[in-house]
C-alpha cells in the first residue's frame, strides 16, 4: 500500500509535458478558430450581418429578428459554460459552413425557453432537428463542427420522459471516438489527408474541440457511474498541455483541470478493494484540488466553487460507499460530505447562471434554463446523499438531521420552481425527494444499496429504484421485442405502459411538501449560515466568534478544507 500511495504522490508532482503559458504562433486559422485575444472574457461576439429574412428546417420557420435574439442568448448565457466554439460567431457564416451547428445552437436555446416568445419553436423544431442531428452524427467521418455540435447537445440535452432515455452518454461516445479518429487527442499538428477523409482544422480549433469532448465525457461518466473514456496518463498530459498552450476563459480552464484530477486518480480508487487505500487517497486528491487555484489562477465565482465542490462530492460519496468496515473513517467523511452537500444546495439556490446587460430583465427561473444539465445532476446527487445519510439516518444527530432537512427542502423548492412539464427532470427530481422523505428512519448498517457498483451514481440509481418501490411501480425491466418487428398494437400498449409509469398531471398539482416539513414554509433561521446551525460542528473546530459574518473562508476553515484562494 505504501508503495502505491508513494507512486500516486509522485504522479501529483509530475509536471505537464513541455507546455508553456504563452500561445505559440499559429498557422492560418480556420473558421472554427480564429486568432483571438489571449485574455478571453468567456462571452462570444456576434456578427448578425447579411442574414436572410427567415430560416427554415422542414416545417420550422424562424424570422431574422428571432434568430438574432436566440444567438444573442447563446453568446451571453450558454456559450460561457462551454467556450469551445469560435468566440466570434457569424450567424450567416455558420449557417453556410455548418448547418448542424447552426441548428444545434437554436435547438438548445429554445428547448427550455429562456424567453416566453420562443416557446412555440421547441414544438415545431424538435422532430426535424433530431432527425437531421442523428443522421449527421452517423455520417462518418465527422468534421470538427459536427463534433462541436455533439458536445453542446451533451452538455445541454433535451428533456426526456424517463431519465434512462437520455442519449447524452451515447452522443458523447460518438464525439470522443470521432475526435480520436481525427487525432485530436494528440498535440502534434495533423495534415488534412484524403485517406482520412476530413479536414484537420487549425491547432487551436482541434485543441478546443478535444477539451470539449473531455469535459463533456468525463463529467457525464461520473454521473452515469462508469469509467471516464479519457484517462490514460499520456492523454491527460496532452490535455494539460492544451490548457496551458491555447487561451481559454479562466473558469473553463479551471473546470477542465478539475476533471483532469478526477480522471487521473479515480481509477485507483475504484480498482482497489482495500479500504485504507481508498481513504488515504482522499488526502492526496483533496490537496491536488486545493493546489489547483495556485496552478491556474481563477476568480472564485460561484461556478468555479461549484466545480470544486462537485469534485469533492463525487470523490467523497464514492469512498463512503466503499468504506464498510472502517466506520470511524466513514463517519468523518460523511460529515465532510454533509458540508459539501449543503453548500451545493446553497450555491445552486443563489444562482449559477451568467447574467448580461443584453438581457437585464430575465427572471431567476428563466436564467436557470441556461445552465448545463451537470449542475442539476450534482444537485440531485447531493440531495440523495443528504436524505439517505442524514435525513433518514437514525444515528445522525438532531442538528445534522435538521440541517439536511432544510437543504433538501431548498433543493426541492429550486427544482420545482416554475416547472410544469412532466418531461422536465427537475420536476421528477422534486417529486422523488418528496417520496423518499416519506420513509421511516433507517439503520445504515442494515440498509444496503440496491445498486452499489456505479461509484457515486449508485446513490442516485438506488434513490430512483426506492422511489419505484414506494410508488408501487415495477423495479425490474423486461426485455422488449425489437422495435422494427413491433406491431401497432404492441406499440400502443408500450406507450400506455410508459404513460402509466410517468408522472401524471394530478401529481404535478400536489404540493411539493415533505412529511414534518410543512411547518417550515421555508422560514429558515435568520442565521442559517451562522453560529446556531454550525455550532453542531464544535467537536471538529471552534465556531466563529458571536456576531461574526459567516464567510466562505469560515466555511472552508470550519470543515477542514483548505480555502482555494
Amino acid at each position: 500500500m505504501a508503495k502505491e500511495l508513494e507512486a500516486l504522490r509522485n504522479q501529483r508532482n509530475d509536471g505537464p509535458s513541455q507546455g508553456t503559458n504563452e500561445s505559440p504562433s499559429l498557422p492560418e486559422s480556420s473558421h472554427e478558430s480564429p486568432d483571438h485575444p489571449l485574455e478571453l472574457s468567456g462571452i462570444a461576439l456576434l456578427d448578425d450581418a447579411n442574414l436572410d429574412e427567415q430560416y427554415e428546417l422542414e416545417d420550422c420557420v424562424i424570422g431574422r429578428e428571432t434568430i438574432v435574439e436566440i444567438f444573442k442568448l447563446f453568446c451571453h448565457h450558454f456559450y460561457p459554460h462551454l467556450p469551445i466554439l469560435n468566440p466570434s460567431i457569424s450567424i450567416s457564416g455558420l449557417f453556410e459552413t455548418s448547418p448542424i451547428l447552426f441548428w444545434t445552437i437554436i435547438a438548445i436555446v429554445t428547448e427550455r425557453p429562456v424567453l416566453p416568445a420562443h416557446s412555440y419553436i421547441r414544438d415545431v423544431l424538435q422532430e426535424p432537428f433530431l432527425c437531421m442531428f442523428r443522421a449527421e452524427i452517423l455520417d462518418a467521418p465527422l468534421p470538427l463542427h459536427t463534433i462541436l455540435a455533439i458536445n453542446y447537445m451533451t452538455m445541454f440535452p433535451f428533456t426526456v420522459s424517463h431519465q434512462m432515455k437520455d442519449p447524452s452518454w451515447l452522443y458523447s461516445g460518438v464525439a470522443v471516438n470521432a475526435a480520436m479518429y481525427m487525432g485530436l487527442h494528440r498535440t502534434k499538428p495533423a495534415p488534412s489527408l484524403r485517406s482520412i477523409g476530413v479536414y484537420a482544422g487549425s491547432p487551436r480549433a482541434r485543441a478546443h474541440t478535444w477539451l470539449g469532448c473531455f469535459v463533456a465525457s468525463t463529467a457525464l461518466a461520473k454521473h452515469v457511474g462508469v469509467t471516464a473514456p479519457i484517462k490514460r496518463l499520456a492523454d491527460l498530459a496532452a490535455i494539460e498541455n492544451m490548457v496551458r498552450t491555447y487561451p481559454l476563459p479562466p473558469e473553463f480552464a479551471y473546470q477542465v483541470m478539475v476533471y483532469h484530477i478526477l480522471a487521473k486518480f479515480f481509477n485507483t480508487i475504484i480498482e482497489n478493494s482495500e479500504e485504507n487505500i481508498s481513504h488515504s487517497l482522499i488526502g492526496i486528491i483533496d490537496a491536488e484540488l486545493d493546489n489547483l487555484k495556485t496552478r491556474f489562477p481563477t476568480p472564485w465565482t460561484p461556478r468555479v466553487e461549484m466545480n470544486y465542490l462537485t469534485a469533492k462530492m463525487l470523490l467523497y460519496t464514492t469512498v463512503i460507499l466503499r468504506l464498510r468496515e472502517d466506520r470511524g473513517s466513514r463517519e468523518i467523511l460523511m460529515r465532510n460530505c454533509l458540508s459539501v452537500a449543503v453548500r451545493i444546495a446553497y450555491l445552486t439556490d443563489q444562482g449559477l447562471a451568467y447574467q448580461s446587460a443584453e438581457f437585464p430583465d430575465l427572471r431567476f427561473e428563466d436564467l436557470r434554463n441556461t445552465l448545463p444539465k451537470n449542475y442539476y445532476r450534482i444537485l440531485v446527487l447531493s440531495t440523495a446523499f443528504l436524505i439517505r445519510f442524514f435525513v433518514l439516518n437514525n444515528r445522525a444527530t438532531t442538528e445534522e438531521q435538521e440541517l439536511a432537512r432544510n437543504h433538501v427542502a431548498i433543493a426541492q423548492r429550486y427544482l420545482k420552481l416554475a416547472c410544469n412539464d412532466p418531461r422536465d427532470e427537475r420536476v421528477r427530481g422534486a417529486i422523488l425527494f418528496g417520496v423518499l422523505c416519506q420513509q421511516q428512519p433507517i439503520d445504515l448498517e442494515k440498509s444496503k444499496l440496491k445498486v452499489d457498483d456505479r461509484m457515486a451514481a449508485s446513490l442516485l440509481y438506488d434513490a430512483i429504484t426506492t422511489g419505484h418501490v414506494l410508488r408501487d411501480l415495477p423495479v425490474e425491466i423486461e426485455e422488449s421485442p425489437p422495435k422494427s418487428s413491433s406491431k401497432a398494437g404492441s406499440d400502443g400498449q408500450a406507450r400506455r405502459e410508459e404513460n402509466s409509469h410517468a408522472i401524471q398531471p394530478e401529481q404535478l398539482e400536489q404540493p411539493m411538501t415533505m412529511p414534518e416539513f410543512e411547518q417550515m414554509e421555508f422560514a429558515f433561521p435568520d442565521d442559517l449560515w451562522g453560529d446556531s446551525i454550525w455550532g453542531m460542528f464544535d467537536p471538529i473546530v471552534p465556531v466563529p466568534a458571536p456576531q461574526t459574518l459567516y464567510t466562505d473562508a469560515d466555511f472552508y476553515a470550519q470543515h477542514g478544507f483548505h480555502h482555494p484562494h
